[in-house]
């Protein structure tokens, strides 16, 4: 008898927890509803309200949802590829990378291998960038054919980017940009004796410390949180004391950069 009595009351138990057992939709306007799923569609939930299991079927559309608790207790988080684009885009906006490890694609056609080193501050609107040059093939034609050409051979210095919309997917930037460098400049000179006949051409070598000020311009794409690319062009002016007339000492220039960041 007693043993009939405790197997009762475990089956009225476990009817009551049955019973109970909702399912509850959790809604993106932060209110949930308690429910009984009748249909899970591709982008709909019909369901009845739990308080009324005999009333009318309600359709909700799955965007309007964040997620669904069952009356298993599982539950299920529902996004739609706008959410997760929105997430994502969020996230590179407010959880961005702030160290940037670059390599300057472009700057082969200058005869550099050139790396840089971007540190974002906090804000997301300011990056504090340090590049490194170091140039190779001095002494090709390309290099030798004007008297205005100064070839890095190496070269360091300091630049600041603005940021007017912070970190995100695609970011204008701009800012000042200096770099102090030692450069050569080759070209080739006529000689002439003391009766002005031409005798022939001789090469002509000056070498020194030379400065260089730009204000840069560029776009950034980053596609995902650790890389990021971007184009630069930067328009300025040089100075360069060695040169082989005082007047070519401070030249316009510009200069046009594609680089390939690591961001972390």
């Amino acid at each position: 008898m007693k043993k009939i009595f405790t197997l009762s009351v475990l089956f009225l138990f476990g009817f009551l927890i049955t019973s109970s057992a909702q399912d509850i939709i959790y809604k993106k306007d932060g209110s949930r509803e308690e429910t009984k799923i009748m249909l899970i569609g591709e982008k709909e939930i019909q369901y009845k309200k739990y308080s009324n299991p005999d009333g009318p079927v309600y359709t909700i559309s799955k965007s309007q949802i964040t997620m669904i608790t069952y009356e298993n207790g599982e539950y299920e988080m529902l996004t739609s590829k706008d959410d997760e684009a929105k997430m994502a885009k969020q996230e590179l906006s407010e959880n961005f990378a702030k160290n940037l490890l670059g390599y300057h694609l472009f700057d082969v056609v200058y005869g550099d291998f050139t790396f840089s080193y971007e540190r974002i501050l906090s804000s997301g609107t300011i990056g504090i960038k340090i590049p490194v040059g170091i140039g190779y093939a001095y002494n090709t034609d390309y290099f030798n054919s004007s008297e205005n050409w100064v070839k890095n051979m190496v070269y360091s210095g300091i630049g600041v980017n603005f940021y007017p919309t912070g970190q995100g997917k695609w970011r204008y930037f701009l800012g000042p940009n200096v770099r102090v460098g030692y450069g050569k400049q080759s070209y080739w000179g006529s000689l002439w004796d003391e009766y002005g006949n031409y005798i022939g051409d001789e090469e002509v070598e000056n070498e020194g410390i030379y400065t260089k000020f730009f204000v840069d311009n560029g776009v950034m794409f980053t596609p995902v949180r650790n890389l990021g690319v971007s184009a630069v062009v930067g328009v300025g002016v040089r100075y360069f004391p060695e040169a082989s007339y005082s007047y070519n000492a401070f030249l316009p220039t510009m200069h046009f950069s594609l680089n390939l960041d690591y961001r972390f």
